[in-house]
């Protein structure tokens, strides 16, 4: 009876370390969107590191797992994958022309949809051509006069080569709303100015549990106009490889450090032998 007690307690014990180790060290997760298709695929296996220590913060260009930081997502906590672009303290400007990373631009992905708007009266010569380069018609607006389209570059270039000059003139960018944004570090403040509040705005919610609102472009916090805001965490800015499968900081804003659950490390297995047994950068 005792040596069975006691392998009892050995069974206990394993099955306790698996548990912490699984809960707090690493843990195995399936990809299930094409998310970081540069780097890995819909199906894969990976190992994610999740202690908390200063070697294994979210660190520049690391695949992170995170979950949502929005307040509407806190029962159901999704989860997402994708490379740490900015850092605590990083400067961050967002034009049509890609990201600037303190002053650094950095390339849009080659699979950014860009906005195009074009007259109307084209649309059935337009979509002819379309179908015929085998290229998706993505509209996003359409009024009596005109309409929206979105191409990726690539795209672009391959519709503007077989498109008729009168046609190509018609297909015009859309302006796009170009923004600076300091990232926030921990116990600093920053300005409370609306240009800020536009990318503040859910993370001050969800620091405050709700308990500010928003006049005029201007926090009030205890019944008084708050000029500056001081952030209780650090912040970072998440982009992913494949923007038709990606949810990042682009549709998120700012991603806190208390939503992240740790460093993609390892891809144990996959489909893309390429993949087998390779440590993700």
């Amino acid at each position: 009876m005792k040596r069975l007690l006691q392998y009892l307690l050995c069974f206990l014990i394993a099955i306790l370390i698996v548990i912490g180790t699984r809960m707090f060290c690493i843990s195995s997760y399936r990809l299930s969107t094409d998310s970081m298709k540069e780097t890995l695929q819909k199906g894969d296996f990976v190992l994610v590191n999740k202690m908390k220590n200063n070697e294994n913060n979210p660190g520049r260009n690391r695949v992170v797992l995170f979950k949502s930081p929005l307040p509407k997502d806190k029962e159901s906590s999704p989860l997402f994958l994708s490379r740490c672009i900015g850092m605590p303290g990083d400067t961050i400007r967002i034009s049509r022309e890609g990201y600037q990373l303190n002053g650094k631009l950095l390339s849009n992905s080659p699979v950014k949809e860009n906005s195009y708007r074009i007259q109307k009266d084209i649309k059935q010569p337009l979509l002819s051509v379309l179908h015929k380069l085998e290229i998706p018609y993505r509209d996003t607006a359409e009024d009596s006069l005109s309409l929206t389209i979105r191409l990726t570059p690539k795209e672009e270039i391959i519709l503007r080569e077989h498109l008729p000059e009168i046609f190509q003139m018609q297909l015009v960018p859309e302006d796009e709303w170009n923004y600076t944004f300091v990232i926030p570090i921990k116990n600093h403040s920053y300005p409370a100015d609306s240009a800020a509040l536009i990318l503040y705005k859910d993370a001050i919610l969800t620091e405050t549990n709700g308990n500010v609102s928003f006049q005029n472009g201007k926090i009030i916090q205890n019944g008084k106009e708050a000029e500056k805001f001081s952030f209780q965490q650090n912040y970072y800015w998440m982009l992913s490889e494949n923007e038709d499968e990606a949810v990042d900081s682009r549709h998120l804003g700012l991603i806190p450090e208390s939503s992240i659950i740790g460093n993609v490390w390892f891809c144990w297995y996959s489909n893309d032998r390429g993949r087998l047994f390779k440590h993700i950068n």
